[in-house]
């Protein structure tokens, strides 16, 4: 990964990509990385955990839009 990036948060496959989505909507670039690995996933069939990490001069931007989204205040507004 480039250097620059840094840790927003830790989420469950389904939430890191509705995350990622939202990110990506708002012109905010995001990586995610799995937590366990592709063989944990195959042996115990669970989706893993990721991690996303966003350019540092966005941080905040991403940090208010996780906040937003996980307490039920997010609004698409460009529907």
């Amino acid at each position: 990964m480039d250097k620059g990036y840094e840790f927003l948060t830790e989420k469950e496959y389904m939430w890191a990509h509705l995350l990622m989505q939202v990110l990506e909507d708002n012109g905010i670039e995001a990586v995610a990385m799995g937590v366990n690995g592709a063989g944990m996933a195959l042996r115990t069939g669970i989706q893993d955990s990721q991690r996303i990490f966003v350019p540092a001069e966005h941080l905040q931007s991403a940090q208010e839009l996780l906040d937003q989204l996980f307490s039920g205040e997010y609004s698409d507004s460009q529907q």
